[in-house]
């Protein structure tokens, strides 16, 4: 692949005040594109990060960039996909010299992929080699980025991977063939902390597997977590999954990042329309009965440009700005409730809540956005409510009725 060159730093400036403490990695301002007659803006602009020993969600619908988004974190790319901006921070440990992953030559970037930085790829449990053992397959990781390991040793190691995720050490001579989808799943898992990363990116790590395997496989990767202390980036479109199972969540939708909060927050009330969409989609099983609203329309086609907001067209509470000016995903702290934010931009400490709306700038809506974008009650909460969600007049944003 071509790789972006490294951004170039300003005069003084250092990689260093990219990462606080306890941040592990942060993706910087990165774009990707697919090239071709038509070329395909899949990442725009993103920027997140992640702490360490969290477990940060990316969700959205399918073709959002969610995948693209990953493989760029990995640099992992290959033609037509190719990077053209923005920069990737790792550091290691608290106080550890920080990486820019972007500028890692070859050999570099060999050693630090799966020591650092690992992935379970989407299908995981379909990208075993079917014609290989495990225990070859075990054995050609050490191999390759563990050279010095004895064989006696990475046959041991390999062993103890097994039946750390809960397979019988004697398996190690099976077929994935021999082996069930959530095995194989298993076994994926395994390889990726062959290795003892400090990153895991987990890229719909669950698809195709029934309800009752997903949740052990969640069980264990939890455990797994709370035992080797890495950080997971989980992927999925999948949004009441990653309610439960996350610490921060990122919502994407046209390649970009349009929400990012703690999970939980998230839950009680969501900063975005399009986040309240996903949510409103599918039935709390523990709440009380309420309405459940698709989202009408469709994604934005990501090689085309978008003037204003990407979710405008679909959005139940757009007004004029959203079809011509750019939402700008600004850092708020939200009093739950009031129907107000604060903006706390550049003040690394209190960053508790991005959002991307126009509804939330209180220059573009000064009256603040409604009530169930703010911390109150979502629309169609009450038991028996069959309200249909509700645009916001033009009025409180400062038009004309």
């Amino acid at each position: 692949m071509r790789a972006a060159d490294p951004v170039e730093l300003a005069p003084g400036e250092e990689l260093d005040p990219l990462l606080s403490d306890d941040v592990v990695l942060r993706a910087d301002h990165v774009s990707v594109v697919y090239d071709g007659d038509n070329p395909t803006r899949a990442v725009r602009d993103v920027t997140l990060e992640l702490r360490r020993g969290e477990v940060l969600g990316i969700a959205g619908e399918s073709g959002c960039g969610k995948s693209t988004l990953a493989y760029a974190l990995m640099r992992m790319l290959r033609p037509p996909a190719r990077l053209t901006g923005g920069r990737i921070i790792f550091s290691d440990h608290v106080g550890g010299t920080p990486v820019d992953v972007m500028a890692l030559e070859a050999e570099e970037l060999r050693h630090f992929r799966w020591r650092k930085l690992s992935m379970v790829f989407q299908s995981a449990m379909n990208a075993l080699n079917p014609v290989t053992s495990l225990r070859k397959q075990f054995s050609d990781i050490f191999e390759t980025h563990a050279p010095e390991m004895r064989r006696d040793d990475r046959e041991q190691r390999s062993r103890e991977l097994l039946e750390m995720v809960g397979i019988d050490p004697s398996r190690i001579a099976s077929f994935p063939h021999e082996l069930s989808g959530g095995m194989r799943q298993r076994v994926v898992i395994a390889m990726a902390l062959a290795l003892q990363p400090d990153v895991v990116i987990m890229d719909e790590p669950t698809t195709a597997l029934d309800v009752v395997v997903q949740r052990e496989i969640l069980d264990e990767i939890e455990r797994l977590r709370e035992e080797l202390g890495f950080s997971i980036v989980f992927i999925t479109h999948d949004l009441s999954l990653l309610l439960e199972i996350s610490d921060r969540l990122a919502v994407m939708y046209g390649g970009e990042i349009v929400e990012f909060a703690p999970s939980a927050q998230v839950a009680r009330a969501p900063a975005h329309p399009y986040t309240l969409g996903l949510l409103e989609s599918f039935p709390d099983m523990r709440g009380a009965r309420r309405q459940l609203h698709g989202i009408p329309g469709s994604p934005p086609s990501l090689a085309e440009e978008v003037a204003g907001c990407a979710f405008a067209p679909r959005c139940d509470y757009a007004f004029a700005p959203c079809a011509s000016v750019k939402p700008r995903l600004g850092e708020r702290s939200f009093l739950a409730g009031h129907g107000a934010a604060i903006d706390v931009q550049g003040q690394r400490a209190s960053r508790t809540w991005s959002v991307a709306c126009h509804l939330h700038d209180p220059d573009l809506c000064p009256a603040g956005p409604p009530q169930e974008l703010t911390g109150g009650d979502r629309a169609g909460d009450a038991e028996t409510s069959t309200e249909e969600p509700g645009g916001v007049p033009d009025a409180i944003c400062g038009e004309e009725e």
